[in-house]
């Protein structure tokens, strides 16, 4: 089973189904899919709600999985890595990533970035991306008061994160 099939179903274990909180800046979501990437997946606007699983599979595959380089990441690294673009973004995720392993942040999953990777052993790895994301949804607070009502929620995430992959 490729790492792709394997992390999927944790991500939308985390992610649920449609959500349209009024603090969420994301706005209306279904299985963590935002209305915005999947009318620009589409490229035409249709109702997030309406969204079909293959659809959701082919858009995390494309736009997240591979966009973030998560094949080149070692499993359970790949599973945190993904769940971070999936949460952030696939830069931020990157910029995480990055300060984990204490490389230059510049956001791009490169040849440095991967060697930096190759020389950690990936339980170190996996908890110092978890380390650096918990700072990040920190400062998101602090950058936007309104977010703290999802504060417990991603930490609690991280924290199933951290028990799945045994760090």
């Amino acid at each position: 089973m490729s790492g792709f099939l394997q992390a999927l179903p944790v991500i939308l274990e985390y992610e649920g189904g449609y959500s349209n909180h009024p603090s969420d800046p994301g706005g209306a979501t279904n299985f963590g899919i935002t209305q915005a990437t999947y009318d620009s997946w589409l490229g035409f606007h249709k109702d997030v709600r309406e969204i079909t699983t293959a659809e959701v599979e082919a858009i995390y595959h494309q736009n997240y999985w591979i966009a973030a380089k998560c094949d080149a990441l070692p499993w359970p690294a790949s599973l945190a890595h993904f769940d971070a673009a999936v949460n952030h973004g696939v830069t931020q995720a990157a910029r995480v990533l990055q300060k984990a392993v204490s490389v230059a942040v510049d956001g791009q999953i490169g040849p440095i970035t991967l060697a930096a990777i190759d020389h950690m052993d990936v339980k170190q790895l996996v908890n110092g991306m978890l380390w650096k994301r918990l700072d990040l949804y920190y400062r998101i607070v602090q950058g936007r008061p309104a977010s703290n009502v999802f504060l417990l929620g991603w930490v609690r995430r991280l924290l199933k994160l951290k028990e799945r992959v045994g760090v």
